[in-house]
């Protein structure tokens, strides 16, 4: 009976943390999907600026043109320019309303890749304590077992959590993966090497003042 409690009672405690894991999962695939959706806009606006740079400049070579050149008694040239004109208002209305909502997309970028950078981090130093205690587990001698198993044997409660490690460091990489591909779609690769970099100094950083 009480075997069966503490095995439900596992069962329980490994359900709650799968749930935890998939609200994780969720929060980080959001973040990835902000991503493209502040690349979608940024390409918008570079697309627009560019639009409306092209059309000035031929808007005015061809006010040149007509200058220099005889009047048509057809109108064909003036039909042309009159559909061109609409097409380029707009252009123009268009480069206007993401111009007024330009300030929001920069800081729509600066956040989510603050968002990005922060939760990467955190998953990395979770995955570096995760892979220390598999390496603690896996230099442990077998005859550590003092509960009745037998010399050499693994306990229940030490392979369900040898599981749940295992577990927890695929759902860590695969939750490193979309915050790296968030940061590479924004091209800042240079925030991702750098939050490396952050983790590995404050690993050895610890090292040390342990050592000392």
């Amino acid at each position: 009976y009480l075997l069966s409690d503490s095995d439900s009672d596992s069962d329980m405690e490994s359900d709650d943390v799968m749930e935890e894991s998939d609200t994780e999962l969720d929060h980080v695939t959001s973040l990835e999907r902000a991503a493209y959706t502040t690349l979608y806009l940024l390409q918008e606006l570079q697309t627009s600026s560019a639009q409306v740079s092209a059309l000035t400049a031929a808007s005015s070579t061809s006010d040149d043109n007509a200058n220099n050149s005889l009047p048509s008694l057809f109108g064909g040239p003036a039909t042309a320019s009159n559909s061109a004109s609409g097409l380029g208002g707009v252009i123009i209305e268009k480069s206007r309303f993401l111009m007024k909502l330009s300030p929001r997309i920069r800081r729509l970028e600066s956040d989510t890749v603050k968002c990005l950078v922060g939760r990467l981090e955190e998953l990395l130093v979770e995955m570096r304590s995760v892979m220390e205690r598999q390496f603690h587990d896996d230099r442990a001698p077998p005859d550590e077992d003092d509960d009745g198993i037998g010399r050499g044997g693994v306990h229940p409660s030490k392979e369900r959590e040898r599981q749940a490690r295992k577990r927890r460091k695929e759902n860590l990489l695969l939750m490193i993966g979309h915050c790296l591909r968030g940061l590479a779609l924004l091209g800042k690769g240079v925030d991702a090497e750098s939050a490396f970099a952050r983790v590995a100094i404050m690993y050895v950083f610890c090292c040390f003042c342990w050592i000392v």
